[in-house]
């Protein structure tokens, strides 16, 4: 009987291991998990784009009284770049999405007839429009045809001087023309806009556009000032036409197989000694800088989109900056500058133990607006720029570290620089040591000396401070404090 049950137990497990082998043969093996589907249409993205643009605006006369006569119907035009961001989310055929974007306008007219009387001469510059969006589109395989609508907003600028070389009288409706007497406009206001577009997948993380936008942003009464007691305002209308032309950045994952990039560094499964840190492909950061009379704040990324940060690659870096500063013209008048500039660049990082260095090149933009006419200020407007830019960091030894960042923009001639060393008093990876840095542009130069403090952490999220003397050619001596707050991802 024992003999029996021995055979009979053998009997099922043979059957058993039989039975499970064949099931194994009819099963696919996997030396590592799967590849997770990788939707290419849902996701953040964020890109760069350039156009033309043209419309017209309406001038009607509004003051001493509004009788509404038409004063100037100019038409502007001119090139555009900028800067946008968004998330779609795509089910079946359908795409629906949200997006922001930031443009630095060429769109102008410098000169045109205005006004009835002092043979005056005008112009009007839209220096950028902002839009926030939603869009709905349809999906044709690599192809979305989309149509979309929101908010948007310009800033316009606007001279009126009359020269009275004409033969136009000089005075009209009470009014008499300031022969000579340049009057300026600065005046930001909301409106709608439409219009639609084609995306089209190029390669896995990228794609290109073609796009048209209306924009209507209405009248409003716009106040000109000659900045001292010369003073009139007028009705101004405007309309507005943009194609544009340009390339996002999707973050649905890097690698070129489906099996790389940051969704399969979340599948794979850790291995007894994997390291805590994944691999990271984003850092995002945001700070401001103070100093005397001026404030800036800026936020941005580098990108890593084929490896990770950690090895050696190709490197994209975006970057959206606006700022406020105060300073004094030769009569002593107080003048208000608010500065919008935005960068986007590519280039190559070359990673080892111990160092990184970062070079880039590519292009921005930069707006000032000033409160009140400065013929001195060269700093005024928008310009369209190249810009170089170089960060490096370098670790002699475990504790010691030196840090180098420079950038130089045409637009406005544009620089900053900045150099420290620290120790890491403490064995935490925390430097503290000296700072020296410039900045300057077409309109100031300053010199900075002071103390950094590198490497502070809060779990993921890195905080670095800088402070100390800065020496001012416009507003004079003071002192300066920068804050930066960094992750990976």
């Amino acid at each position: 009987m024992a003999r029996f049950a021995a055979a009979f137990y053998a009997l099922a497990i043979g059957m058993a291991v039989s039975i499970s082998a064949a099931q194994a043969a009819d099963l696919p093996i996997y030396k590592t998990p799967p590849p997770l589907p990788i939707d290419p249409w849902t996701g953040f993205y964020f890109g760069t784009h350039g156009g033309y643009g043209w419309g017209s605006k309406t001038f009607l006369d509004n003051f001493p009284t509004p009788d509404l006569a038409l004063d100037a119907r100019p038409s502007v035009g001119g090139g555009l770049a900028g800067l946008q961001a968004g998330y779609d989310y795509h089910f079946n055929w359908l795409l629906v999405g949200v997006q922001g974007d930031f443009t630095w306008s060429g769109v102008k007219n410098d000169s045109f007839s205005c006004f009835s009387f002092g043979d005056q001469d005008c112009s009007a510059h839209p220096e950028w429009f902002a839009t926030a969006t939603g869009h709905v589109g349809a999906i044709f395989g690599p192809f979305a045809v989309y149509g979309k609508g929101g908010a948007a907003w310009v800033e316009d600028s606007y001279t009126d001087i009359a020269t009275c070389h004409g033969t136009q009288p000089l005075r009209s409706g009470g009014i008499t023309a300031a022969c000579g007497d340049p009057f300026n406009a600065n005046d930001t206001r909301f409106g709608w806009t439409v219009g639609g577009g084609i995306e089209y997948q190029i390669a896995r993380n990228w794609s290109v556009f073609g796009e048209y936008d209306f924009m209507n942003f209405g009248g409003r009464s716009v106040p000109f000032s000659d900045g001292a007691n010369g003073f009139f305002t007028e009705e101004i209308y405007q309309k507005v036409n943009i194609v544009k032309v340009g390339v996002n950045y999707k973050f649905i994952g890097f690698g070129p197989s489906g099996n790389t990039g940051m969704l399969a560094d979340a599948a794979a499964s850790p291995s007894a000694d994997t390291e805590d840190d994944s691999a990271k492909h984003v850092i995002a950061f945001t700070g401001v800088d103070v100093s005397k009379l001026s404030f800036d704040a800026y936020a941005g990324g580098m990108v890593a989109p084929f490896k990770d940060l950690d090895t050696s690659g190709l490197r994209l870096y975006i970057l959206g900056d606006g700022g406020w500063y105060k300073y004094f013209d030769s009569a002593g008048n107080g003048i208000k500058g608010v500065s919008l500039s935005g960068d986007f660049l590519g280039g190559y990082a070359f990673e080892g133990d111990n160092y990184s260095l970062n070079f880039l090149g590519g292009f921005n933009a930069e707006n000032d607006t000033l409160s009140a006419a400065d013929p001195t200020n060269k700093v005024v407007g928008t310009e369209f720029g190249v810009k170089v830019r170089t960060d490096d960091w370098y670790n002699p030894t475990s504790r010691t570290q030196l840090h180098a960042e420079a950038e130089f923009s045409s637009a406005f001639l544009t620089y900053y620089g900045n150099g420290s060393f620290g120790y890491d008093f403490f064995n935490k990876a925390i430097f503290i040591g000296p700072d020296i840095g410039t900045l300057g542009d077409e309109r100031f130069t300053q010199l900075r000396a002071g103390i950094s403090v590198t490497g502070l952490k809060i779990k993921n999220v890195e905080i670095d401070l800088s402070g100390g003397y800065a020496n001012d050619s416009v507003v004079g001596p003071g002192g300066f404090g920068r804050l930066e707050v960094s992750t990976a991802f």
